[in-house]
């Protein structure tokens, strides 16, 4: 690690005629410090060489990580004091480089004090941090991210029995769209497995970000508090649109991007709408409209094409009985528009 000082002393004074402090050094280098090692601690200090007295009227780190320690009384002429800076390395793997100011009646001093915490040796808690039964497991989400509409996809997730007996693994609620096993099955005190599981969007047959939970029994007892999330976002897949069909593809466009309902009684309801033109030529197709909140509710009698040349209006619903304030809500339309298949709609209110 290069460090930002030299092996002579470095010295900062006062540009005052009174008071004149030196630093024997403005930054030190803890170099490699363990994660878990505790607190290092290191003594900047410093002598009045004025004729004086200095007072620390205030210190501040760049970073809650370091806490600093200070002379507090008056340090006299030819006299020496201290700024300690004491930095937890907990939770903070990797290089780090912090800055504490000194103010004192005589100026304005930068220390620094620089270095790198090796992190610490991951035990089974920290690579399997979730809980179910004697069944330890990296999380209880498997995410598929992004898959399109017509695509399988496959993913697992890490396990390990800290039982001290076998345990066989099952799942319940399994929807038809998802294919699940645990492999092995059974996992003896002390292995290790995984969860495979493969989603077949077209089944699932959504758009958009989506989730199912399936329960996981061991050795048969269902943990339905402790259910797997099988989250996703379906998209559609335009990559084989070109020429012609990209041309005559449908176009998206919306009169705005926010609504803003004004006031509203904590205790009424509001209603708005979201203008939408198909500027393409052919069918604009209105997959999926939903929202981030149950405050807002989407008209059963929204359209669900959208002829090319035309518009039409999203018809909504805004309810503030449950919220306070300023509130600022989604709504999400998917399309098959392929320039912007899937647009966010803003609506906002000031609840009274």
């Amino acid at each position: 690690m290069k460090k930002i000082f030299t092996a002579a002393a470095v010295c900062l004074m006062s540009i005052s005629a009174s008071a004149q402090m030196q630093f024997t050094k403005t930054a030190h280098d803890f170099g490699q410090i363990p994660e878990m090692g505790g607190d290092a601690t290191y003594q900047f200090e410093f002598t009045n060489i004025g004729k004086a007295p200095i007072i620390i009227t205030n210190v501040e780190s760049s970073c809650g990580c370091t806490t600093p320690e200070w002379s507090r009384q008056p340090v006299l002429p030819g006299k020496t004091g201290f700024v300690k800076a004491i930095f937890d390395p907990k939770d903070r793997p990797g290089i780090f480089d912090k800055e504490i100011t000194v103010s004192t009646t005589a100026e304005q001093v930068k220390l620094k004090i620089l270095g790198e915490v090796l992190p610490k040796t991951k035990g089974t808690a920290d690579l399997y941090p979730r809980t179910v039964g004697q069944l330890r497991l990296k999380s209880l989400n498997i995410p598929f991210a992004n898959i399109y509409s017509t695509a399988t996809a496959v993913d697992s997730l890490p396990v390990i029995n800290t039982g001290s007996t076998a345990v066989s693994i099952a799942f319940e609620n399994v929807p038809p769209h998802l294919a699940i096993s645990a492999r092995p099955q059974t996992l003896n005190p002390g292995e290790k497995g995984s969860i495979v599981c493969t989603y077949s969007a077209a089944k699932k047959n959504d758009w958009g970000y989506v989730t199912d939970k399936v329960t996981l029994t061991l050795n048969g007892v269902s943990n339905k508090n402790e259910a797997l999330t099988i989250s996703a976002s379906i998209d559609e897949d335009f990559s084989g649109l070109k020429g012609d069909m990209l041309a005559n593809a449908p176009v998206a466009q919306f009169a705005q991007r926010s609504v803003d309902l004004g006031s509203v009684a904590g205790s009424a309801s509001k209603e708005f709408s979201i203008s939408v033109a198909n500027d393409g030529k052919s069918d604009l197709l209105l997959r999926k409209i939903f929202s981030n909140c149950d405050c807002i509710t989407l008209a059963d009698s929204n359209p669900k094409i959208v002829k090319a040349g035309q518009a039409a209006e999203l018809k909504a619903t805004f309810k503030a009985e449950k919220l306070k304030g300023r509130a600022s809500k989604n709504v999400t339309i998917i399309t098959n528009a392929p320039k912007q298949s899937s647009v966010v709609v803003r609506v906002s209110a000031t609840v009274n």
